[in-house]
């Protein structure tokens, strides 16, 4: 079965760095976690997670944080909303 990219779906997605959680509403309001690496020799992984309305909402929280200079690491798509 495809997964119904054109609406709404909770997902995960995955950054390098620190991403301040006020930042959040900026970003459709998902949640914003981040863990801390093991030793020095990793930097800390961000997650936002939580429901965008569609394949539209998720390229526009995708482009901002590519213009705000954040490596994306990874997306999943966890499941409909």
């Amino acid at each position: 079965m495809k997964p119904p990219y054109d609406r709404s779906g909770i997902y995960a997605i995955h950054i390098a760095g620190r991403l301040d959680a006020s930042l959040a509403d900026r970003l459709g309001g998902l949640t914003i976690t981040t863990i801390e690496p093991d030793d020095e020799s990793n930097q800390p992984v961000t997650i936002l997670k939580g429901c965008l309305p569609d394949q539209a909402a998720l390229f526009g929280v995708l482009t901002t944080l590519y213009n705000w200079h954040y490596s994306l690491l990874f997306v999943r798509y966890l499941r409909p909303n």
